[in-house]
């Protein structure tokens, strides 16, 4: 899929027309999505999802071969202590789900809540505020997406900034218009216009 990308600001959701990013979509709404040793899973389903090979060699590798900001991920909070390499389970919102909010969760989905109500989100003696009104439970306006790029080992996708909403989706890839081999740097001819299924 291609996308605007979600944030221009990392602390806030927001649209950023002028930057579009191309990512695999392994989980959709109503899905729970966990990353296991590298490998990525969506509960109750037994399919590869994303890139695998890239995964398996993640799957190999160790924590002290990574920088910090390339190994933790979202949300980057202690409680959470997720990484590229065992995240989640996360449930990835669809429009109209009724979920119970509370200060540890809201981890997870403050940014999405603050874009659809276009309010500040809080947290105060363990309670979560919504501008001014307490809430115990949210109702989601808009599906949720949780996007995955091939370069496991450091791609700007769901595990470092969370859920893509739905209304950033421009489209659909179809074909390989360029691409080049990582290490030579040299276009690979073979893949142009390759159609994508």
């Amino acid at each position: 899929m291609t996308f605007n990308f979600p944030y221009s600001d990392w602390g806030r959701l927001d649209l950023d027309m002028n930057l579009f990013y191309a990512k695999r979509c392994v989980a959709i709404p109503g899905d729970t999505f966990y990353i296991e040793n590298g490998i990525y899973r969506v509960k109750n389903c037994s399919d590869t999802l994303g890139y695998y090979e890239n995964q398996h060699i993640l799957s190999q590798q160790e924590e002290y071969e990574f920088p910090p900001q390339i190994f933790n991920a979202f949300p980057y909070d202690w409680r959470y202590n997720w990484t590229i390499k065992n995240f989640g389970p996360l449930y990835i919102p669809a429009k109209g789900d009724n979920m119970a909010i509370d200060s540890l969760n809201i981890v997870l989905y403050r940014n999405l809540i603050a874009y659809e109500t276009r309010q500040e989100v809080t947290v105060k003696g363990g309670t979560v505020l919504v501008g001014d009104s307490l809430i115990e439970r949210y109702t989601f306006t808009k599906n949720y997406y949780f996007m995955a790029g091939d370069l496991v080992f450091d791609s700007k996708d769901s595990r470092y900034w969370g859920l893509l909403p739905e209304d950033h989706i421009t489209g659909k890839i179809s074909f390989v218009w360029n691409t080049k081999d990582m290490e030579s740097g040299k276009r690979r001819w073979n893949r142009f216009m390759k159609r994508i299924k």
